[in-house]
């Protein structure tokens, strides 16, 4: 869901009238903690859907760790409005992941529904605990992947559906594409003479 809707933003950008050169004037912090956590994230992944017993042990307690990295990291960037709306999606990821022993819970019918019968197969692997299967001891199910989210691009097969958080998480990060682009105005700064009028009125 985001790359799709990080794709469309940045085309919706264009037509307001953003370049993506200007993302780089966007004050963002510490950006080496976000890529860390996405590549450990990936990296428990891959893990636990080959099959490594590693994965069993260490993926929960990982995954967990990623989180409150990218909390960390996000706090940091607390200034930006989109990084504000992309944190509580992070932390309600986070709540149910935490209070799952670092699982997402999945809507197995959903998943098998969507055609993921990858991630479908991989819920009854005990190396892969990345996601589990959504069942009556799940605690706050329902900000689990519990969410059927539009793919413009197609997925590997262990890809679930969407969380409340996802949704949360997409709509920050778009709206930081979109300031840090200067679109239709958002995130650009005023000109001496707009202050000067803004001050006189």
């Amino acid at each position: 869901m985001l790359l799709d809707a990080a794709v469309l933003t940045i085309i919706v950008g264009f037509i307001g009238g953003g370049r993506l050169g200007r993302l780089k004037n966007l004050d963002l912090r510490a950006p080496a903690v976000f890529i860390a956590a996405a590549a450990v994230q990936i990296g428990i992944l891959v893990l636990g859907a080959s099959g490594a017993s590693m994965a069993a042990l260490l993926g929960g307690p990982v995954h967990i760790l990623t989180y409150l990295l990218l909390l960390v990291g996000l706090w940091l960037n607390r200034h930006l409005w989109g990084v504000r709306i992309a944190a509580l999606g992070v932390f309600l990821n986070f709540l149910v992941i935490a209070a799952n022993g670092g699982s997402i819970p999945v809507d197995r019918a959903l998943a098998g529904r969507d055609g993921n019968t990858r991630l479908v197969a991989l819920l009854d692997s005990p190396s892969y605990t990345h996601h589990e299967a959504i069942t009556p001891q799940t605690r706050l199910p329902q900000l689990g992947d519990v969410i059927r989210l539009p793919m413009l691009v197609p997925r590997p097969g262990f890809f679930s559906p969407g969380s409340v958080g996802d949704v949360l998480l997409t709509v920050g990060a778009c709206w930081l594409i979109l300031s840090g682009m200067g679109a239709f105005g958002i995130g650009r700064p005023r000109s001496t003479a707009a202050r000067a009028r803004e001050k006189a009125g």
